[in-house]
């Protein structure tokens, strides 16, 4: 069959124009908007100890838990549970938390922060992911500026090892990154809780 010169015309331009058409339609993703800045919340009355709190099964593997906290509601310090949280390259979930400022508590809101350091000196990579975090009972606190250190597993002689939680003394100007486990390829990559600068 013999195509016309229109036919043919039509289709060389639609070949030509799908490209160019295609090409305009790139997805981006909506850019962040900074959102107005978040109030400092300063109080006198010192949040309550942490809750024990037992992490349901992960979505999936490499996510973690991120323990649960009080926030202050404008009259009372509320339970805000703990939830787990997907991995993101090069960045780390800093759990909220409150420090002992000049006579007050003061709150710091969890958020994502960008690790910037270079990676540990020493690295290691295991072949399977770890096991779900433990349920662990939280002692008192031995001061009021102390914040609780969900404990973690670690690597060791080849096999999974748990690390106990512990309270550690804040730190003025800085904020403790926890320890996590990040997926990197096949393997899953061990990063230790570290102080970094605010």
């Amino acid at each position: 069959m013999k195509s016309t010169g229109l036919l043919s015309t039509s289709r060389r331009t639609v070949i030509v124009v799908l490209p160019a058409a295609l090409a305009a339609c790139v997805v981006a993703p909506a850019p962040r908007r900074a959102g107005p800045p978040i109030a400092e919340v300063r109080v006198t009355v010192a949040p309550p100890p942490p809750r024990v709190e037992t992490p349901p099964p992960p979505p999936a593997p490499g996510w973690y838990w991120v323990s649960g906290h009080w926030r202050w509601d404008g009259a009372n310090h509320v339970w805000e549970p703990g939830h787990w949280v997907e991995p993101r390259p090069a960045e780390v979930f800093v759990p909220a938390h409150w420090s002992q400022e000049g006579g007050g508590w003061v709150y710091h809101p969890g958020g994502w922060r960008r690790m910037e350091a270079p990676p540990p000196a020493v690295v290691v990579d295991v072949p399977r992911a770890p096991p779900p975090p433990r349920a662990e009972p939280i002692p008192p606190p031995p001061g009021p500026a102390y914040f609780w250190v969900a404990g973690h597993w670690r690597w060791e002689r080849g096999e999974h090892v748990w690390i106990p939680g512990h309270w550690e003394g804040t730190r003025v100007g800085y904020h403790w990154v926890p320890a996590h486990w990040v997926a990197f390829g096949p393997n899953w990559r061990y990063v230790p809780g570290q102080w970094r600068p605010n």
